[in-house]
């Protein structure tokens, strides 16, 4: 047997490589759902169990099971095999620790009421910012099979899909249509947290996905779900940048070297606030800003935080007359780039790992 204790799991298996791997995959996954679940505490006494049992080991029907403890602590069995499909163990880890998170933060009973869409959203997202280019294949699926109605979807707790036909990729689709609005990871954070939680987030989201401009009709949150499923499903699968040229990508658009060479005293990106007024930073600035907002979508899923970010905090140099705003934003910013960094690292080593 083989053992490792690593920074939020135990990882039990018969097989180092096997044991090693998912302990990496496991981090991977764990600290994607933690950067948008904010409001609780992610301090818990007791790391999760994971067990990779061979065939003749397992006792329980499926791919995976979790199992919770007396006190507390979550436990993760998977059917471990050449043909466990990467994709279930990112929703079997993402299952496995927000149970742990809810259960930690809302009561020994509020896993009972996690919503579907918020894991199914969860994992999908972790996976495929491993696999960027399978979204295609969510694409398809959904074509052929229609998704459902936004508040059936909303209102689906997840011992109901898991007793039912749903795919386990439809949340996908709540959140890839709140990061199309444009919503900031605090607010999908915040919708996600109430979802874990069992609440019912369909007034909120509503109300977050009112037109911007006061001349727009309000829409409904159902009207709203038809366009935007409409467009994306009659759209072919995007295709991406790799991490690697998006990361140079938003290197050179966060230096100045340039601007500096030509006379400019801006040392770093804090110093943006103080020289905010310089009209050829000013110019600098917004044709970045542009940038961002037309490359965007062809950006890596791994850095599309860190580039909306970016642009956010370009906006904000632009139009705000509020430190405190500018603050944020750069602080936000610097988060989603090193998040984005952290995840990159791990990211190859996980491609190149062997399973």
């Amino acid at each position: 047997m083989s053992f490792v204790e690593g920074r939020y799991c135990e990882v039990v298996g018969t097989d180092q490589r096997s044991v090693s791997f998912a302990n990496t995959l496991g981090e991977h996954v764990i600290e994607q759902c933690a950067s948008y679940l904010r409001a609780g505490s992610h301090s818990f006494p007791q790391r999760l169990f994971v067990a990779l049992r061979p065939e003749d080991r397992v006792a329980f029907e499926g791919d995976y099971q979790i199992q919770i403890g007396a006190r507390g602590q979550v436990s993760l069995n998977l059917r471990w095999g050449a043909d466990l499909a990467l994709e279930t163990v990112c929703r079997a880890f993402a299952e496995a620790y927000i149970v742990r998170y809810v259960n930690f933060n809302y009561g020994p009973d509020a896993s009972d009421k996690i919503r579907y869409w918020a894991v199914s959203g969860l994992a999908s997202q972790c996976y495929l910012s491993l696999r960027p280019a399978l979204q295609g294949q969510y694409i398809r699926e959904a074509r052929e099979d229609g998704v459902l109605k936004i508040e059936a979807l909303l209102g689906l707790d997840l011992a109901t899909a898991h007793q039912s036909d749903l795919s386990p990729r439809d949340g996908y689709w709540v959140l890839y249509a709140l990061r199309k609005r444009g919503l900031s990871r605090t607010d999908t954070g915040d919708l996600l947290d109430r979802a874990i939680a069992g609440r019912d987030v369909t007034v909120t989201m509503e109300a977050l996905i009112q037109p911007v401009d006061v001349d727009q009709q309000p829409i409904t949150l159902e009207a709203w779900w038809q366009s935007q499923m409409a467009n994306y499903l009659t759209e072919e699968p995007e295709h991406y940048d790799s991490m690697d040229a998006s990361q140079v990508w938003l290197e050179e658009l966060a230096q100045f070297d340039t601007y500096r060479a030509s006379g400019g005293e801006l040392k770093n990106l804090k110093e943006l606030w103080v020289h905010r007024d310089d009209e050829a930073l000013r110019a600098v600035i917004a044709a970045r800003r542009e940038i961002i907002a037309i490359r965007i979508e062809r950006v890596n899923p791994a850095y599309f935080n860190a580039a909306q970010s970016l642009g956010a905090l370009y906006e904000t140099t632009l139009q705000s007359e509020r430190k405190f705003e500018f603050i944020h934003a750069f602080t936000g910013y610097l988060s989603d780039w090193e998040d984005t960094k952290r995840l990159h690292e791990k990211t190859h080593a996980l491609l190149d790992a062997p399973k």
